[in-house]
């Protein structure tokens, strides 16, 4: 499959601010059954763009704005490969829990996706859920992370504006509502509890009528990876309740929301900050030629221009 992906980003300050200093990741991945075979980044005011990979292959942009502004635009498009990946077994060995425990032991990179961090620390309230579904090691790891996938999607209903972007994981356990980067983060902490390797993916979906997603289409997207033996890392999406397809576009992955936020970035000034994003994913017959606009409805707004959805945080939601 190949997809066009833009993803506008426009921040609205009170006042005018002056040197923002921004780190964005939308630069889809290359590995596995994924190939980014083009990527344009385009920046309002005018900045010169820096790029650069991290130790899990994510790739990052940075840009600063020196001069006043009270507005900053960012326009990302990307046209992506995705190979429909092979069918998973209905399950592993039991002995499968040893390959997990051995390879984490040599794998600094998978070791480190066992260690908890700012929004995957257990608490109270998750023991309480990990009580209700029975969390403990058994069975084989795949039959457990299926049967945890099925799990949040069957006890959390989907719902916006519940939780924020830097909401921990008690806020969702509490009401039993939340989003994608809520779910993520709650699959992550009870995988790791048995020993199971997970990271936080952060990415897109491409929605299909027939889909019945629970996730929005206009939204970047956040699901789970966990390591198998014999499979390496498989992508699980809780929101969805699904095993991740050719319909998951991978951008990063880090050991949760913090590592791997769309965009963050700090400036110098007082100002209260709106955000306004929006997301499109196209399915392509063919790659279009390198001067093609991938979505001329989506362009990049001048400083004094509007876009419609208005969303009051700093940093780039994982909202959907």
């Amino acid at each position: 499959m190949y997809y066009a992906v833009t993803h506008l980003t426009l921040y609205k300050y009170s006042h005018a601010i002056t040197d923002s200093v921004m780190e964005v990741r939308m630069h889809p991945r290359s590995d596995g059954h994924q190939r980014c075979l083009r990527f344009n980044l385009e920046v309002a005011p005018k900045s010169k763009v820096f790029s650069y990979r991290d130790y899990l292959g994510n790739t990052i942009n940075t840009f600063n704005v020196p001069g006043a502004h009270e507005r900053l635009a960012v326009k990302a498009e990307a046209v992506v490969e995705v190979r429909e990946q092979p069918p998973l077994p209905d399950a592993l060995p039991e002995d499968s829990w040893l390959a997990v425990d051995a390879h984490a032991a040599q794998d600094r990179d998978v070791y480190d996706m066992l260690l908890p961090d700012r929004y995957t620390q257990s608490t109270p309230l998750l023991e309480v859920f990990a009580d209700e579904i029975g969390w403990s090691r058994r069975a084989d790891p795949l039959s457990m992370l299926r049967q945890l996938n099925t799990a949040i999607y069957g006890a959390f209903e989907y719902k916006q504006h519940v939780t924020d972007v830097d909401s921990l994981i008690d806020v969702a356990l509490e009401s039993r509502r939340g989003v994608c980067q809520d779910f993520a983060h709650i699959m992550l902490v009870l995988a790791r509890q048995v020993g199971i390797p997970s990271r936080y993916v952060s990415g897109y979906l491409f929605h299909r009528t027939e889909d019945h997603d629970r996730s929005d289409e206009d939204a970047s997207h956040a699901w789970v990876e966990s390591w198998l033996p014999g499979l390496g890392w498989v992508g699980f999406d809780p929101t969805n309740n699904l095993i991740v397809s050719d319909r998951h576009i991978r951008v990063s992955v880090g050991r949760d929301y913090s590592h791997a936020s769309p965009a963050k970035g700090v400036f110098l000034g007082s100002a209260d900050t709106e955000l306004a994003v929006r997301v499109k994913v196209s399915m392509l017959d063919e790659v279009p030629v390198e001067e093609t606009t991938l979505d001329p409805e989506i362009t990049l707004p001048q400083t004094t221009a509007e876009v419609p959805i208005v969303l009051s945080q700093m940093q780039q939601m994982q909202q959907q």
